[in-house]
């Protein structure tokens, strides 16, 4: 840490019209309820503008992104000051929460303010009740220490929360006493670091607090200090914030009394002496003004500017980290069969291994590979299964051997110095991808793990222009309380922040205001994946909150913040496809499958690559259309044909399907449009000589990937590894002196080898070496990462091996993953009817808690968990029914709700069932032998828990349809709940109960619920609807969703012959004609495509290749009559 004290040069020439406001808030302070629009920056400009040397804010309770706030002031020639408005409480039982304002004086109260800061957010011990608070003796014993100053904020402070009233009884007055009196013996400790803070509101109460004030400062010997608690840049943003208070509903009676804007020197004084006139604080004279004011420069030069530690942080956990790596590389080489291998092939891993070491212990990573193999071998003992690999680690054989990454690199023919490189020390940085799930389980591993401190990253959730009109519209007159109107408009914005002028002109004002808060914080979040990791202490270095809906420590800085300065985060990843590839192995009763399973599976199997492309659905990234589009195109037959003709007519080496699918991973990236054509369409590039066209066989001829750029200077330009990393970043990032410097050596280098090592004419190689420079460049630019792309590919192709040799399992692992995606259910449904496979709904014996596949019926049932209100356990207990043989629906109840399963009389068994069927006077009798004899009841060792709402949802989705309609079911279940009691000590009651609803049953109509509920109750309840009526015609529809926009409706409709969702618009004017709701069944008479109006640089006009269809005629119908055909 280096520290220095940096004078004003000419300040005293401005001082006596200058100020600086050390107490202030940023939009940083909205965590808790909405308070500012202002941000930071907007501070630093006018201390810019003002001639300022310093800014600060102390924000409510936090002290979030004091790294950014700190390099954005420096960025501006300001000093820093770092501070923050906190909560104190006397006890941690009691309930108070006085603010109070910490300025920290150098670098160890930046430390010991965010280490209170930290504290204040424990919700187990008391400190956060409400708000995060910092308990007075913890705050007492810091400031013994002489590294912050103190001040007493405003009327939430404890000198007006303790201010005597009439009506205190004199437990309550001395109560007040005393806390006062333990705040001002802190005053005393340093009185030259606790400050009486005056402001300059048109208030009473402030007035009176003023006073005080000034009283406890000359009572203890202390300076005053003015502040006007700023909460806006200026009157518009007071103005802006106070319409987003009122619509949130958290403003203030008062409000208008208080000018919570940054005000010059003249109106801070003229302020106060209106103050002071208005409600005669005579004890405030002009001299304690400025007084006041000037303390706000003093403390200011006070303040020790200082700087961050950069050096990577990397977690200390061994003792001897080398002697525990090397441990773990033997053990590595002997698990993955390296040491099987033939002597000359064992020697290349063995070098390798040696050089990568080497490298390691070099960069000063090697405690980060230890600590990161810790988290991924914790997850492996856990029975989780990881990515195969995902960035630059899949180039680290090392990290092969330790399970890091499941990609052999020396097989694979994989980069090492794209990941880690001697000539570039960056800090280290492996993502590793797991299913959802499993991402949350690991990532509470690491946050409770004793060995180190972890928090979970800060994300701030900002504003966007949909969500900033929301706010800005529910606080202005013309919008509030009026939602779907607001909604209306937002409609009519894109997602990209588009919108139609004729819009703006019809809300101007709405907008204005609106894009003034955009970026704004509104909350805080975290971020999904990221978790940062010391052995050294963060809750001071970096300062850890708690949020919302997650119960582990929460960064006070941002990502960008925590790289800017080495700490060592681990990102931990949900990816689908991860758990799609680890449920479908298990179900087929396979290990789970990774590259290396080449014994099990054949990676250059045509029917595999043909079923990939024929249809998209499960392959990572290459689900959506365009990217489909390109394995089509890729893998069809012809161009299969002209590609391998090419490379036998050249004597190439044959290119692999992985290699293909790797190069389509990266031609459907903005880098590939030079040679996308060209690729999909079967076109091998010629390079001018053999031995270009050969390294870049892989790829069909194209400079393509980053780590081809550095074997390029390795191979043909002499260079290292290390320094062709080095300088394809360089030229990557347009350095221009590295550019001119290096290009020309490339060149020169580049004709040497052509001429001395492959017997090129100098002049053809000049000629090759003008045209491929130009190639290098591009690619340098735009290049992508085969060390990702080919861990990527694997898991798409071994997705696809699954999907065509498992189809059932597959199938099963991608609705469980997928349960909560309609669109892609869909397509895995369609892929699965190809197959011969259906889903069907939900039903009793066959559904479990999750999809259930039934290898008899070739079939997949839905489970009963994803159904709104049913959880997992009803979904298990309901399944264990399964093998029960029930003649009525009352007896399956029967098995569910009564305790006692049968009666055992001498040697015989007699169930329940069967003897409510007989007399009532044989019921009798086992009653008087029951009250001598508990013991011939035989009960049940545990009751199924289904409770009233499952059953009547259950029942609603035809999930017990066996036995009947869903009305007719619904309203047995009813009346059984209703007369039949579980705990009536005599079974001849239960028997009168039990025969009652059996009649009912039998005896009533056996009839559904009418469609259009049971259709809104699986929207409901499952997000989606399972029904289609190949009888019905092709335009009855079922309106599932609707959205109003300005001058049209947008409706989301289901065909009840095919089941499948669409959506259409309908202009004002026909809706109003008919009014269409949400459940209504529709006849469509008539639609009509018309051109998509699209936004094409910032100008509205018809797309001449997308189209919208306008529902212009209909009827709305009534499918629940018995004549409608249902």
């Amino acid at each position: 840490m280096i520290l220095k004290i940096e004078k004003r040069s000419g300040w005293k020439n401005m001082a006596d019209k200058q100020w600086i406001s050390l107490h202030q808030h940023t939009d940083i302070s909205n965590s808790n309820y909405f308070e500012v629009v202002t941000q930071f920056k907007d501070y630093v400009a006018y201390a810019k503008e003002h001639g300022l040397h310093a800014v600060t804010s102390t924000e409510h309770g936090n002290v979030v992104r004091w790294i950014y706030r700190k390099e954005l002031a420096e960025q501006a020639g300001l000093k820093y000051i770092h501070g923050m408005e906190a909560y104190v409480t006397m006890s941690l039982e009691g309930k108070e929460a006085y603010h109070t304002i910490l300025l920290a004086r150098n670098y160890d109260g930046v430390k010991e303010i965010n280490k209170l800061s930290s504290k204040s957010f424990n919700r187990t011990d008391g400190h956060f009740y409400r708000k995060p608070r910092i308990l007075f003796d913890e705050l007492k014993q810091t400031f013994k220490n002489g590294n912050i100053y103190i001040t007493t904020a405003c009327l939430a402070g404890f000198i007006y929360q303790n201010k005597p009233q009439k009506d205190d009884t004199e437990e309550i007055r001395n109560n007040k006493k005393n806390v006062v009196q333990q705040w001002l013996d802190m005053a005393k400790l340093h009185k030259d670091m606790f400050y009486f803070e005056i402001q300059p509101h048109d208030n009473k109460e402030q007035a009176e607090l003023n006073t005080l004030a000034i009283k406890y400062a000359n009572l203890v010997g202390c300076h005053v200090i003015a502040s006007n608690d700023v909460h806006a840049l200026n009157p518009k943003h007071n103005e802006l914030r106070m319409i987003v208070k009122k619509g949130k509903r958290n403003g203030y009676d008062s409000d208008d009394e208080f000018e919570l804007w940054v005000k010059t020197y003249d109106e801070m004084v003229s302020s106060f002496q209106k103050q002071r006139d208005d409600f005669n604080v005579d004890i405030m004279s002009d001299e304690i003004i400025a007084q006041g004011l000037q303390s706000t420069l003093d403390i200011a030069d006070s303040i020790e500017e200082f700087e961050l530690d950069k050096s990577h942080k990397y977690p200390k956990l061994y003792k001897d980290p080398e002697k525990e790596f090397q441990k773990r590389i033997k053990q590595g080489l002997k698990d993955r069969g390296i040491l099987d291998k033939p002597k000359e092939e064992r020697k290349v891993y063995l070098d390798r291994v040696k050089h990568e070491y080497e490298v390691y212990k070099h960069n000063g990573a090697i405690d980060y590979m230890l600590c990161h193999e810790d988290i991924v071998n914790t997850a492996h003992d856990n029975g989780i299964d990881t990515g195969a690999g995902r960035g630059s680690v899949s180039g680290s054989l090392i990290a092969y051997l330790c399970h890091q990454t499941d990609m052999d690199s020396v097989r694979l023919g994989l980069n090492f110095e794209r990941f880690m490189n001697p000539e570039r020390v960056s800090l280290a940085d492996i993502d590793l991808d797991l299913e959802s799930k499993d991402q949350q389980w690991i990532q509470q591993w690491m946050l409770t793990n004793d060995k180190w401190h972890a928090a979970s990253i800060l994300t701030t959730n900002t504003y966007g222009l949909k969500g900033a009109i929301k706010a800005i519209a529910d606080g202005m007159d013309r919008y509030a309380g009026k939602p779907q109107y607001i909604q209306s408009i937002r409609n009519q914005i894109d997602d990209k922040g588009n919108y139609n002028n004729s819009l703006y002109e019809e809300h101007k004002e709405l907008f204005d205001n609106a894009k003034q808060i955009v970026g704004v914080i509104d909350s805080f979040g975290r971020h999904a994946a990221g978790v940062l990791i010391d052995t050294n202490t963060i809750d001071d270095h970096v300062g850890i909150q708690t949020i919302s809906k997650w119960d582990y420590p929460v960064t006070q800085v941002t990502m960008k913040e925590i790289d800017h300065y080495n700490w060592v985060k681990f990102d931990m990843l949900g990816l689908d496809n991860v758990g799609l590839i680890s449920k479908a192995c298990r179900l087929a009763g396979l290990p789970y499958l990774t590259p290396d399973s080449t014994d099990i599976v054949d990676f250059e199997d045509k029917k595999v690559w043909n079923s990939m492309r024929d249809n998209n659905i499960g392959i990572f990234q290459f689900e959506a259309d365009r990217a489909g589009q390109i394995l089509k195109d890729l893998f069809a037959d012809d161009t299969i044909d002209k590609i391998e003709k090419e490379f036998d007519n050249n004597k190439r080496t044959k290119v692999r399907y992985m290699d293909l699918l790797s190069l389509a991973n990266a031609a459907q990236r903005p880098s590939g449009a030079s040679y996308l054509y060209n690729v999909t369409h079967g076109i091998v590039k010629d390079n001018g000589h053999p031995a270009l066209n050969e390294f870049l066989a892989p790829t069909l001829g194209n400079l393509v990937y980053q780590e081809q750029l550095i074997q390029f200077l390795v191979q043909f330009c002499g260079y290292s590894s290390a320094k062709g990393d080095l300088i394809r970043r360089a030229v990557g990032k347009k350095i221009q002196s590295v550019i001119d410097e290096e290009v020309p050596k490339i060149h020169t280098a580049f004709v040497k080898t052509m001429t001395e090592k492959y017997g090129d004419s100098e002049e053809h190689a000049e000629k090759i070496a003008k045209d491929f420079m130009q190639v290098f460049m591009d690619a340098a630019n735009y290049g992508f990462s085969i060390n990702h792309s080919m861990a990527y590919s694997y898991i798409g192709y071994i997705s696809t091996w699954l999907r065509y040799y498992y189809p059932l399992e597959w199938g099963t692992a991608a609705c469980e993953i997928w349960k909560d995606k309609p669109e892609k259910i869909a397509k895995v449904t369609s892929y699965l009817e190809s197959r011969g496979i259906n889903i069907k709904p939900a039903r009793f014996r066959k559904s479990r808690a999750l999809y259930y596949m039934d290898k008899e019926t070739n079939s997949i049932y839905e489970g009963i968990e994803p159904i709104k209100r049913v959880n997992e356990k009803a979904g298990e207990q309901l399944y264990s029914l399964r093998d029960n043989q029930y003649d009525t629906f009352t007896d399956l109840l029967l098995d569910i709700y009564e305790p006692i399963q049968a009666i055992q009389e001498s040697n015989y068994t007699t169930k329940l069932t069967n003897l409510y069927k007989l007399s009532s006077d044989k019921v009798k009798e086992i009653d008087k032998l029951a009250k001598c004899n508990k013991n011939i009841f035989i009960k049940r060792e545990k009751c199924v828990e289904v409770n009233k709402s499952i059953m009547l949802n259950l029942i609603s989705l035809n999930y017990f349809n066996e036995f009947g309609g869903s009305k007719l079911l619904a309203d047995t279940y009813e009346k059984f709940i209703k007369i039949y009691k579980p705990k009536n000590k005599t079974l001849i009651n239960k028997q009168k109960a039990y025969l009652e609803c059996l009649k009912f049953e039998r005896t009533s109509a056996n009839i559904d619920f009418p469609l259009d509920y049971q259709l809104k109750q699986q929207l409901e309840l499952k997000g989606k609807i399972s029904y289609s009526n190949d009888k019905l015609p092709n335009t009855y529809v079922f309106v599932t969703d609707l959205a109003k926009m300005s001058n049209r409706y947008k409706l989301n409709i289901y065909s009840l012959k095919t089941g499948k969702t669409s959506q259409i618009l309908v202009s004002k004017r026909n809706y109003i004609s008919q009014k269409i709701e949400v459940g209504d069944f529709i006849n469509i008479k008539k639609v009509i495509a018309k051109p998509k109006i699209v936004n094409v640089n910032g100008k509205w006009t018809k797309s001449e290749d997308e189209r919208e269809f306008w529902l212009e005629a209909f009827s709305l119908i009534n499918l629940n009559k018995k004549d409608s055909g249902v």
